[in-house]
């Protein structure tokens, strides 16, 4: 497969221009993930503040912890953050409604697997807002990790192109 030195200056030509894009939107996306993480921060200390020192602290975690959040790496080594048939369900079609025992019982697993409950029944809503900012921060990281994947691509093939066009010129 011969190609002629003009169609690989310009496949080079498109390679810089969409990796200086998807680097510019990387850049973009670090500030609103050290935003989110610097609110969840914030958020947290003022959780701190308003419970107290000794109920938000590491002497309150469950030393049985499980991730409430996975990632999945798929066959294009692309990671995405895998969701359980829980929130499958909630994103999904609406269901009918199930019996009271039934919404009862899913309610209580769905509070001991829900870490923010190791720091008391009510906890202050600083909390809950630190906890969201958090999960947004992993997802957005995750995002960045596809990112980088992807350019690391774009170089590779632009190290291929750039060796196919020394061999042309």
């Amino acid at each position: 497969m011969s190609r002629n030195y003009k169609s690989v200056c310009e496949e080079l030509d498109a390679l810089t221009v969409s990796y200086l894009s998807i680097l510019e939107e990387y850049r973009e996306q670090w500030k609103e993930i050290s935003s989110e993480l610097q609110e969840g921060f914030l958020e947290l200390a003022h959780a701190k503040y308003t419970m107290g020192t000794k109920v938000i602290s590491h002497y309150s975690y469950d030393t049985r912890m499980k991730a409430i959040l996975e990632v999945e790496i798929d066959d294009l080594n692309r990671i995405n953050v895998k969701k359980d048939e829980k929130m499958k369900r909630k994103e999904g079609l609406r269901q009918r409604k199930m019996n009271k025992e039934e919404e009862k019982e899913e309610k209580k697993v769905e509070r001991k697997r829900d870490p923010i409950y190791w720091f008391g029944l009510f906890v202050s809503p600083s909390l809950y807002k630190s906890q969201d900012k958090f999960k947004k921060s992993i997802e957005s990281l995750i995002e960045q990790v596809n990112k980088m994947k992807r350019l690391e691509e774009i170089e590779k093939r632009y190290k291929e192109l750039i060796k196919e066009k020394e061999m042309k010129n």
